[in-house]
């Protein structure tokens, strides 16, 4: 599995509610080796939930191209 922010590796890791505010005190997740990104089924379900509320891109315009490092 590669990381959706860097394509880094993710591994699988365990992840430890130790404030105790879920049902459930251990959770299995994936961690990114090179950004420490934490994912887990709650997060993967909330971004797929959010991924339609996002609105696309408008068209470049010759202004906003030079404002993009190439």
């Amino acid at each position: 599995m590669t990381c959706e922010r860097c394509d880094g590796l993710m591994v699988s890791e365990r992840i430890y509610d130790l404030q105790g505010l879920s049902s459930n005190p251990c959770i299995e997740g994936y961690r990114c080796l090179l950004c420490g990104d934490v994912v887990d089924a709650t997060i993967l379900e909330h971004r797929r939930r959010s991924t339609g509320a996002i609105k696309p891109l408008r068209s470049v315009t010759p202004r906003t191209s030079r404002l993009v490092a190439a």
